[in-house]
C-alpha cells in the first residue's frame, strides 16, 4: 500500500535502568555458553518490579508525542502491542496507555501479533488516519517485560534472548520528519503451529512452568525430515514477497535505501536471514547496537530507528526500510524516506 500525506511526527523509547550481561547470566548458571557463544548477545536491560510493559509503553508515548508537537486531544487512536504479560490478567493495558499519555477519548485497541506487533499497528494506524477525513493524528506504543516464572528471558528460545523495554510513534496527517511511504503485510498461517507446538493448554501458566519455546518448535518440527527445510523454504518466500511489494509501492529499490532496520535477533539469524541474504552493508543497521538490547517483543524497530536518529545518521531524502516477523507467521515492511533530521 501506497501512502500519500501519512508522515512519522515523533518517535519515543524507554529502556530500564538495570543491565545484565550474557556474560553474568553464563556464570550465574542462567544462560547456555555454547548459544551465548552463538547468538552474539552481549546485554539485556531488565525492568524493575514497577515497570511492567504497559508503565514502558506510556513513557515512550508520552517522549513521541512531546517530540512530534501534537497536542493531545489531536491524537484520535492509540493502538498498544505486546507479547507478554502486561502486568495483570483480564484487563486493557491499551487504555492504561491512552490514560497515561492522552487521556480522553480516543480509540485504544490492543494488538496481538508476535514481534510483528509494532509494525502491524502502524499500517493499521495509517489506515484508520486516511479512512477518517476529521482525524489528525494516532499513538502506537509497544511494551514487554520478559520475568520469571513465567518467561525466563535467557532459556524461553535457543536463538532468542529478551530484552525489556518500551517504544512509540505519532503518526499524522500534518507532517512530520519522515513519510510513510509504503507498508506491505502478508501471512502465512501454515506455519502458525511452530509456536504452538502439538499440545493444548487449560490456562496460562498451567502446568506452573516457564515458557519453553524451544521445545514447541522441535515438536512441530520433527514431525517429518523435510518438516524443517519446508518451513525455512516458506519464511524465505514470503519475506522476499513482501519486501518486494513495500518496495515497489514505494517506487524505489532495496539499493536505492540507506537504512535497514531488522529486529534484535541472534548473530545467526541476522547473517543468513538478513545480512547476507539481502547483500546488506551492517554499518547501514543497528545490528550492533541491538546485541547489547536483545530482542525486544515489538519495540525492536522503533528502538532501531531512534537510535540511527540519535546518532544524527539518517538525512533528509535517505529512505529507511524497516521489517518485522511475527509468530503467526506474519510480516510486515515499511519504507520510510526522511523529510528532515529530527533536532533531537
Amino acid at each position: 500500500m501506497r501512502w500519500e500525506n501519512v508522515y512519522v511526527a515523533g518517535i519515543g523509547t524507554y529502556l530500564p535502568d538495570e543491565t545484565v550481561t550474557a556474560a553474568e547470566a553464563v556464570a550465574d548458571g542462567r544462560y547456555d555458553a555454547a548459544n551465548a557463544e552463538a547468538s552474539g548477545v552481549r546485554a539485556v536491560r531488565v525492568a524493575a518490579d514497577d515497570e511492567p510493559g504497559p508503565v514502558m509503553a506510556a513513557k515512550a508515548g508520552r517522549l513521541a508525542i512531546e517530540r512530534a508537537g501534537v497536542a493531545a486531544e489531536d491524537i484520535d487512536l492509540v493502538l498498544h502491542a505486546y507479547v507478554g504479560h502486561q502486568g495483570q490478567e483480564l484487563w486493557s493495558p491499551a487504555h492504561y496507555v491512552l490514560n497515561e499519555t492522552v487521556g480522553g477519548r480516543a480509540a485504544a485497541i490492543e494488538l496481538r501479533q508476535g514481534c510483528n506487533g509494532a509494525l502491524a499497528a502502524t499500517e493499521l494506524a495509517a489506515s484508520y488516519l486516511v479512512a477518517r477525513p476529521d482525524t489528525t493524528a494516532a499513538l502506537v506504543t509497544t511494551g514487554d517485560a520478559f520475568k520469571l516464572p513465567h518467561i525466563d528471558r535467557w532459556s524461553a528460545d535457543d536463538q532468542t534472548v529478551y530484552g525489556d523495554g518500551g517504544a512509540a510513534i505519532v503518526l499524522s496527517k500534518r507532517g512530520g520528519f519522515a513519510r510513510l511511504l509504503a507498508t506491505a503485510t502478508r501471512s502465512e498461517p501454515s506455519l502458525e503451529p511452530l509456536y504452538r507446538g502439538t499440545e493444548w493448554t487449560a490456562a496460562p501458566f498451567a502446568e506452573g512452568k516457564p515458557v519453553d519455546l524451544t521445545a514447541r518448535k522441535d515438536s512441530w518440527l520433527m514431525r517429518n525430515e523435510d518438516a524443517y527445510d519446508d518451513a525455512l523454504a516458506l519464511i524465505g518466500e514470503n519475506f522476499a514477497e513482501v519486501l518486494q511489494e513495500a518496495l515497489a509501492d514505494a517506487g524505489t529499490t532495496l539499493a536505492e535505501t540507506q537504512w535497514f532496520v531488522h529486529a534484535n535477533v541472534s548473530r545467526q539469524i541476522a547473517e543468513w536471514g538478513f545480512h547476507k541474504a539481502l547483500g546488506l552493508d551492517v554499518s547501514t543497521t543497528p545490528y550492533e547496537w541491538g546485541l547489547d538490547h536483545g530482542h525486544m517483543g515489538n519495540s525492536d524497530q522503533f528502538m532501531g530507528i531512534d537510535h540511527l536518529i540519535a546518532e544524527g545518521r539518517p538525512k533528509a531524502g535517505d529512505k529507511l526500510v524497516t521489517i518485522g516477523v511475527g509468530i503467526g507467521f506474519m510480516w510486515t515492511v515499511a519504507v520510510l524516506e526522511f523529510t528532515e533530521t529530527p533536532a533531537w
